[in-house]
């Protein structure tokens, strides 16, 4: 019987022919063949900041903490106390070791938070961790992190990228090299790294929760929609990452395929650059936004595998998504009165950059018709996906393509993207209020009092119109019926709990 995997939203309280040479391990069990949407850009936790480091993060690094599909707090490589509301004792399990066999000790995670917030190293991890004060060896396996203020979400943040420990012996040996051979205490070892091709990888014998089941797993970039699926279909790969809602179909009709979806923790957003004729003039970001009908990318994009966006925050988040923000959209007569009202000469030139992806090409379209139906002049830029982030970093674009994947938490959505500093913030919008209520948020431990503060931020957000928010989407996955594997919200795979029949 043909199997359809849904993650209920109440356990949440981010055309072509075939691709690959027929792969031969991965009909005894040993292989496991994965499309991805795209590279990683970089395999180093301390330096990922893009969207595509997602599909494979998990499978070498382990996190101090784990978080469960329903957003639950674990232990990870550590287990926590909090003697107080600014003090965390985490005690690492005895006989860890890195994936080149040096010591999974406090030392060694002192080190890689040591790194984290280390100025020259410039890692995003530094503002994830906010108001980590002090890092402290208190006993060989134990090390206690003291706050300056409470952090509501820290123990989500440590279950995460910046939970990711390290080897800092490898680190230290393989200098600018470790972003392509990195060496954690995850589940795989990386074997080899070949960019845009391959990134292959091994079970690690020495991993805490025992060796994967799955002997080896090879990540294979494959940007084609289309392409992913012809490869799962004709068995040359056995899970791919990115379905295409078109094409859930193919895959519903398939008895010998496995589709796994669930709310997802993200938002697809572009960045208006605001430090740059047109997008620096509020009016003219608020004109472009009205044009839009994320009904219309709901539909012709995503299929209806995916919700309206006004905001940052997804129903997934329940506490903190706020039903009642509204942003006025679809509405291109009244965009062209705004435009008009702000002495704003039209056509307005604008160029929207997004990667190649088909799914991607096709919401730019989109765009460029409602827009320039409301007084633009649209024009499309398409870059490959390892760009993005360098684009988005040094604000090369008019208005640019900014997915996240999501966290659990709502100052995962919102922190990075809209403090003055911070590290997501890639419109480059100031707005000192915003980066009040967000700092406010964080040293908040009431939740309703929380909600409040995100409520605020979030209509600000809405009338100053940084990014423009289109829809949540839907994660939407798939495997050959063969392949037993657990779907996480976020869409991250974690194959240390996968099988092969």
């Amino acid at each position: 019987m043909k199997r359809r995997s849904f993650l209920a939203a109440t356990a949440l309280t981010g055309i072509g022919i075939g691709f690959a040479p027929t792969l031969t391990l991965a009909q005894d069990g040993s292989t496991l063949d994965v499309a991805i949407v795209s590279d990683p850009v970089t395999l180093d936790p301390a330096l990922m900041a893009s969207f595509f480091e997602l599909a494979v993060q998990y499978n070498i690094f382990e996190p101090l903490l784990h978080v469960t599909p329903e957003l639950e707090i674990e232990p990870g490589l550590a287990s926590y106390e909090m003697p107080d509301e600014t003090t965390y004792v985490l005690t690492l399990k005895e006989g860890l070791t890195f994936h080149d066999g040096t010591p999974v000790d406090a030392e060694a995670v002192k080190a890689n938070f040591d790194r984290y917030m280390d100025p020259e190293v410039g890692s995003p991890r530094g503002s994830e961790l906010g108001p980590l004060e002090s890092v402290e060896v208190t006993g060989p396996l134990e090390v206690t992190l003291s706050l300056s203020d409470p952090y509501a979400p820290f123990l989500q943040v440590l279950s995460n990228r910046a939970g990711m420990m390290v080897s800092p012996t490898a680190v230290e040996e393989m200098g600018e090299d470790f972003a392509t051979q990195a060496v954690g205490a995850g589940p795989y070892r990386v074997a080899s790294w070949t960019k845009n091709s391959e990134l292959v990888l091994e079970a690690f014998d020495g991993y805490w929760r025992g060796t994967p089941a799955i002997p080896r797993v090879v990540f294979r970039p494959i940007p084609d929609e289309t392409v992913r699926i012809n490869n799962l279909r004709s068995g040359t790969v056995q899970l791919i990452d990115g379905v295409a809602p078109q094409l859930v179909p193919q895959i519903e009709g398939d008895d010998s395929l496995t589709l796994k979806e669930s709310p997802g923790l993200g938002f697809n957003a572009f960045s208006f650059n605001t430090t740059a004729a047109p997008f620096d003039d509020p009016a003219v970001r608020r004109a472009f936004s009205m044009a839009v009908d994320p009904q219309v990318i709901m539909q012709a994009a995503y299929f209806g595998a995916a919700a309206p966006a006004a905001g940052p925050v997804p129903p997934s988040i329940g506490w903190a998504h706020d039903d009642s923000l509204e942003v006025p959209r679809n509405d291109p007569e009244g965009a062209k009165q705004a435009l008009a009202d702000a002495g704003v000469d039209t056509p307005v030139a604008v160029e929207i950059t997004v990667t190649n992806s088909p799914i991607y090409v096709r919401i730019a379209q989109i765009l460029q018709s409602q827009a320039n139906a409301a007084g633009f002049d649209v024009t499309i830029n398409q870059i490959d996906s390892t760009s993005l982030i360098t684009v988005l970093r040094e604000r090369t674009f008019d208005l640019c393509m900014s997915p996240w994947s999501g966290r659990s938490d709502p100052d995962g959505n919102m922190f990075n993207y809209f403090t003055i500093d911070g590290p997501n913030n890639f419109p480059g919008w100031e707005n000192e209020e915003v980066d009040g209520l967000l700092k406010q948020a964080r040293v908040e431990t009431d939740q309703a009092a929380r909600a409040d503060l995100y409520a605020q931020a979030q209509q600000i957000i809405a009338d100053e119109a940084p990014l423009l928010f289109l829809v949540f989407p839907q994660t939407l996955q798939a495997s050959e019926a063969s392949v037993e594997w657990t779907q996480w919200p976020d869409g991250a795979f974690r194959l240390q709990f996968a099988s092969m029949s």
